[in-house]
C-alpha cells in the first residue's frame, strides 16, 4: 500500500470520474497553468490493474488530494 497525500488545490467532484481517462486535464485555471499531457493518471491506473492492484483517488477541492496504490504480495 502507497499513498500520497497532499494539501494542494484539490479535484472538484465533476472531474473525479474523468480523472484517469486519457488526456484529462481539468478545466481548472489553476491546473492549465501547469505544463503537462494528461496521461500520469491514465498510465498509473493501467500499471497498478496490470499488476493485480488498485489506484484510488480521494479529493476535496481547495483542501488537496489522497492518491493510493495497492498492489497484491506476491
Amino acid at each position: 500500500l502507497f499513498m500520497v497525500e497532499d494539501s494542494g488545490i484539490g479535484i472538484s467532484a465533476e472531474d473525479m470520474p474523468k480523472l484517469c481517462s486519457k488526456f484529462f486535464r481539468s478545466s481548472d485555471q489553476r491546473v492549465q497553468s501547469v505544463v503537462g499531457t494528461g496521461l500520469g493518471l491514465a498510465l498509473s491506473q493501467e500499471v497498478a490493474r496490470l499488476h493485480g492492484g488498485h489506484l484510488s483517488i480521494r479529493s476535496q477541492l481547495n483542501q488537496g488530494s489522497c492518491f493510493t496504490l495497492e498492489l497484491p504480495l506476491r
